[in-house]
């Protein structure tokens, strides 16, 4: 487990994409890009040693 809290951005895109299953929609919700979005959810996932968020299948997002 990680001995800090992530930043609160990282965070609240990764409870945005958690809500919408969706990076775009959550995006638009945080007037980021999708990039951006995907980027905070990769560095959430290294900061918890790896542990995948989410699977990918084709364009949906599936919550482990």
């Amino acid at each position: 487990m990680i001995d800090y809290l992530p930043p609160l951005q990282t965070l609240s895109a990764f409870e945005a994409a958690a809500r919408h299953l969706s990076c775009s929609r959550a995006a638009e919700e945080l007037s980021l890009t999708h990039s951006a979005v995907s980027q905070h959810i990769a560095r959430l996932e290294r900061d918890l040693g790896g542990t995948r968020l989410f699977v990918r299948d084709g364009h949906r997002m599936i919550l482990t």
